[in-house]
């Protein structure tokens, strides 16, 4: 739950910022970087901790994101009244390689850790398959410098194609 905590409140309270600004302490990064790497190793060929990964609830802040939170208001409004949300231990992994600009180490403790919860275990594989992108970040300056954009059509495919001039 720690785990969760940190990363709820570090999403909310970089809402609205470019993944490069992105602040997460020095404390909640060693604690988050601690608690993927014993989440790693415990679920390394052990299928009991890799469904207890996948099965375990993990509550949601008592906060959403707002969208409509800017850059000048970080932190946004949130509120997750009659949002139904659920997720396990395993989602809460897969989210917090977001957190990667903030803290590289603990981006690299996600992959390993989410290699270890699914190798050998069909039902954690699946679970991660059957994951949807949900939108496109933006379009940010440095695509348009590019001359790209990014799109993702219903299914949830992302496509990246050159901009129109």
């Amino acid at each position: 739950k720690d785990l969760a905590r940190i990363l709820d409140t570090a999403l909310a309270r970089n809402s609205g910022r470019k993944a490069r600004e992105m602040e997460l302490s020095p404390q909640d990064q060693q604690t988050a970087i601690v608690m993927v790497r014993l989440i790693a190793n415990i679920t390394y060929q052990c299928r009991y901790n890799q469904d207890l990964l996948r099965i375990t609830p993990v509550p949601i802040a008592d906060f959403a994101y707002d969208t409509s939170a800017s850059p000048n208001n970080a932190a946004g409004t949130h509120s997750n009244a009659g949002l139904s949300i659920e997720r396990t231990g395993l989602h809460v992994v897969l989210s917090a390689t977001s957190l990667s600009p903030a803290c590289f180490t603990l981006r690299e403790w996600c992959i390993i850790a989410i290699r270890n919860a699914v190798e050998g275990n069909a039902a954690n594989a699946e679970t991660v398959r059957r994951l949807e992108g949900n939108e496109v970040m933006g379009d940010t300056p440095e695509l348009q410098r590019m001359g790209v954009k990014v799109e993702m059509d219903k299914k949830g495919n992302v496509h990246v194609k050159r901009r129109d001039s």
